[in-house]
């Protein structure tokens, strides 16, 4: 088996027991087990149970950065793109929050692993939102002087619907609450 074989390996286990048991209740040998590996074999993929848990998380965050990306590139108008993105964001999110609350804790929890991650994400979504305001901005449709400080502050809008909180909403108020909330940000940024 090549390394990268082992290492997929023992990512798909530490997926399925992480998601069931969570990282407090799941050994390096339970992973071992399950990947039906040596747990020295663990060891020369992963330094620390923590380190998987970080690559599960990152893997997690990067499946949103690309849903977002894919919204940003679309066909439409900038207000388009500017909802696409969040409404990408937000299906991800839910799609995770429905797999368990285990694996909620792969993309928001206090493990150190996961925090690191998660500020990987934070960094670039803030940059894929500044650019898109940047670009709209360019193009006289969107206003937005200062696109960074505009992105994180769309973000701190948007964080309701991002975990912790997004996967404490009753899930049929969620689509309703971002289109109110879409208007809400447009009517900010849109250029008249």
């Amino acid at each position: 088996m090549t390394d990268a074989a082992r290492r997929e390996q023992i990512l798909r286990a530490a997926e399925k027991l992480l998601g069931q048991y969570g990282a407090a209740k799941t050994t390096m040998a339970d992973l071992a087990r399950e990947a039906g590996v040596a747990v020295g074999s663990v060891y020369l993929e992963f330094s620390s149970k923590e380190a998987i848990v970080e690559a599960l998380s990152t893997a997690r965050h990067r499946r949103v950065i690309d849903a977002m990306q894919r919204a940003a590139a679309s066909e439409g108008s900038f207000a388009d793109r500017l909802r696409g993105i969040f409404e990408a964001r937000t299906t991800v999110l839910l799609r995770y929050a429905e797999e368990g609350a285990h694996v909620c804790e792969l993309v928001h929890c206090v493990s150190g692993a996961v925090r690191v991650a998660q500020a990987r994400f934070r960094e670039e979504e803030t940059e894929l939102l500044a650019g898109l305001l940047r670009d709209g901005a360019r193009a006289g449709k969107l206003v937005a002087p200062k696109p960074m400080v505009a992105a994180r502050t769309l973000l701190r809008a948007y964080a309701v619907f991002a975990p912790p909180q997004l996967f404490e909403l009753q899930r049929d108020e969620v689509r309703d609450a971002l289109r109110a909330m879409h208007e809400l940000v447009l009517q900010g940024v849109l250029a008249r």
